[in-house]
């Protein structure tokens, strides 16, 4: 429980969070984009018996005819948003957050932190999403406006950088803001993934905090900590 608590104060001294997230968030709350399982074979089963997909990320790079591809695509709609109900994960998670300032920057594409009422104006969605935002538009250039202005006017703040489910590689988000927590002194580091995942630049190990296992049960310690 110790790390628990040290997470807990991490977040509690800490007025402005940057929240980082990408697949583990998402396979947390049950959407598993890689996964051939119940819920792929539910919407995508004919894809799989047509083209061998086994997974939606597959399917949606998959090269297929046209008309395939936009059913497939439809149905990545219907399963990832249309049929989505907010989960406790999300809700969770706003709880761990209320009353600070925070900013989001994701990859994942499914707008679940907008369905589980987080702020669209402070959301970066890093590779767009599949209800119609396109990365390099006036949109998603708009999105990363704010995040810079969210960096630009916490620089000396005490912030924490909380990871959510990001792969120990990833360049696209983990790595630049692990070297933004390293390049602001008075920034904190939290990452939460599955143990193979963790990965701390070791320049910010003094100011950072790892907690392996699944997010979901960590936001229910961290809560049950505060009260």
């Amino acid at each position: 429980m110790k790390s628990i608590k040290q997470a807990q104060e991490m977040i509690k001294s800490s007025p402005a969070i940057l929240i980082s997230a990408s697949n583990g968030l998402s396979i947390a709350e049950g959407y598993n984009i890689f996964a051939d399982d119940e819920n792929f074979r539910k919407y995508f089963n004919e894809f799989k018996a047509l083209y061998g997909i086994n997974g939606l990320i597959q399917g949606v790079f998959a090269q297929i005819p046209e008309a395939d591809h936009n059913v497939f695509m439809s149905k990545v709609h219907q399963f990832l948003i249309d049929d989505y109900q907010p989960t406790t994960v999300f809700a969770n998670l706003k709880e761990l957050v209320a009353g600070k300032d925070y900013f989001i920057v994701t990859s994942n594409a499914d707008t679940h932190f907008q369905m589980n009422g987080f702020d669209e104006d402070k959301i970066f969605e890093v590779e767009g999403n599949f209800d119609g935002l396109d990365m390099q538009t006036t949109a998603w250039d708009q999105q990363q406006a704010r995040f810079n202005q969210f960096i630009s006017d916490h620089a000396t703040d005490n912030v924490l950088q909380l990871e959510l489910g990001i792969g120990a590689k990833n360049q696209m988000i983990k790595g630049p803001l692990m070297k933004l927590v390293n390049d602001n002194l008075s920034w904190q580091y939290l990452t939460m993934n599955m143990p193979q995942e963790i990965n701390v630049l070791p320049a910010i190990a003094s100011r950072a905090l790892a907690l392996p296992g699944d997010i979901g049960e960590n936001f229910q310690q961290l809560l049950a900590e505060v009260k």
